[in-house]
């Protein structure tokens, strides 16, 4: 009996281990744990030398003998904190809506963009002029007089957006609609590029060539669209030496001078430190009186004389308040931000999800390094925010949406 119940079980086939299906999750588990903390890191930070700068201000007034309206003097801070605590209620917001909505509605939002610049190009009532820049749209309603929006920032979430959902398709076809697609959205960065703000134009530009070259562009078309932006840009920075020569007359008087100027004081500041290079020249000063350790708080001179402090300079404000350690705690956050961006995109689930988190890499790194070169003087003086850090409601909001929008494509299933 022995030997044939033995017999039986040696013909029986022997069968593999069965495996249960390894089924995706769908929490944010894969979202690198730095992608959720570190944007309130700098926002935060932001707001505490935003703070430094308007309370060093009033003790200023105060000592020269004013009597500043403390109210007055620290709105700014108030408006940045309210504009945080909006950013935190739309991250959460947008991380609970399905990513695949965020996918089907892109050409939604990128056609509410377009037209938001659209109405700045034609100056329709809302549209707001400063210092001969018309970038932002006013709020009509009394009651909220003094808030604005920017458009070009959110429409750099608009073109993440869109490009995502184009790159992702299946089959990606050059068909009419998508010639059209990228027609539109050439022309909104030409919007962008008449405001006049061409900085935030050339960043639109670099995240839509991110994007392209990761969802799969050839290498050729990126070189070649490459080549061409550096066309238009030495067409730009020719344009006034052209008209001055034709027409006769100076170069800085004509239209498009102040690129050329701005050049010129990055490769000799102190020569145009009464013109061009006056906010390079005191931006390098700034940061290099904040030593290794830095002033204290509110104990930084130099930034006073500095415009736009708080938004375009923040990062000269803060090396010279906390030093040279202070400001690579600043650079090791947004380092690590944008490592998070790139390793989550390395997690995600979906086509999708890697094009969108790689694309937000893009736009956070090369803002941030734009912003920095400019503070120390290697790149000419722009109008971009240190991303998280700098003042401006429609910045942070448009990147806390931005990181929702990701951490909502993170949750989502192939």
């Amino acid at each position: 009996m022995r030997q044939s119940h033995a017999l039986r079980n040696a013909r029986r086939p022997i069968e593999p281990p069965r495996q249960t299906p390894v089924q995706p999750s769908t929490r944010t588990a894969r979202v690198h744990p730095a992608l959720l903390w570190t944007p309130f890191a700098l926002a935060l930070v932001g707001l505490l030398f935003q703070g430094s700068i308007a309370i060093g201000e009033l003790n200023r007034l105060t000592r020269d003998g004013y009597a500043p309206d403390p109210l007055l003097t620290l709105r700014p801070v108030l408006m940045q904190a309210l504009w945080l605590l909006m950013g935190v209620g739309v991250l959460w917001g947008c991380s609970r809506v399905r990513g695949r909505f965020w996918l089907a509605s892109a050409w939604v939002w990128l056609l509410l963009g377009w037209g938001a610049l659209l109405w700045l190009a034609l100056k329709l009532p809302g549209a707001l002029t400063l210092n001969g820049a018309t970038r932002w749209i006013g709020a009509p309603i009394p009651v909220l007089s003094g808030i604005t929006l920017q458009p070009a920032e959110f429409y750099k979430l608009a073109t993440l957006l869109w490009l995502t959902a184009v790159c992702s398709a299946p089959r990606l076809r050059p068909t009419l609609g998508l010639w059209l697609g990228v027609l539109l959205w050439l022309s909104g960065v030409g919007l962008i590029a008449l405001q006049p703000d061409k900085d935030t134009a050339v960043l639109v530009l670099l995240l839509g060539f991110g994007v392209s070259f990761v969802g799969g562009l050839r290498a050729q078309w990126v070189l070649l669209v490459g080549l061409g932006v550096a066309f238009l840009a030495g067409g730009v920075v020719a344009t006034p030496l052209m008209l001055g020569a034709l027409r006769n007359q100076p170069w800085e008087t004509q239209p498009g001078a102040y690129v050329v100027k701005r050049i010129q004081a990055t490769l000799d500041p102190w020569t145009h430190e009464r013109e061009a290079g006056y906010q390079m020249v005191r931006a390098q000063i700034a940061v290099g009186s904040g030593g290794l350790f830095g002033v204290g708080l509110g104990g930084g001179r130099e930034k006073r004389s500095l415009p736009a402090v708080e938004s375009d300079y923040i990062f000269a404000a803060i090396a010279e308040e906390v030093g040279l350690l202070g400001s690579l705690g600043v650079i090791a956050l947004l380092a690590l931000l944008v490592w998070a961006c790139f390793q989550s995109a390395a997690r995600a689930p979906t086509r999708a999800g890697r094009l969108y988190l790689a694309g937000l890499g893009v736009w956070i790194g090369a803002g941030a390094l734009m912003n920095l070169s400019m503070a120390v003087g290697l790149m000419p003086t722009m109008g971009l925010p240190l991303p998280f850090v700098s003042a401006g409601g429609s910045a942070l909001v448009s990147l806390m949406a931005a990181v929702g929008v990701g951490i909502a494509l993170m949750r989502e299933t192939p």
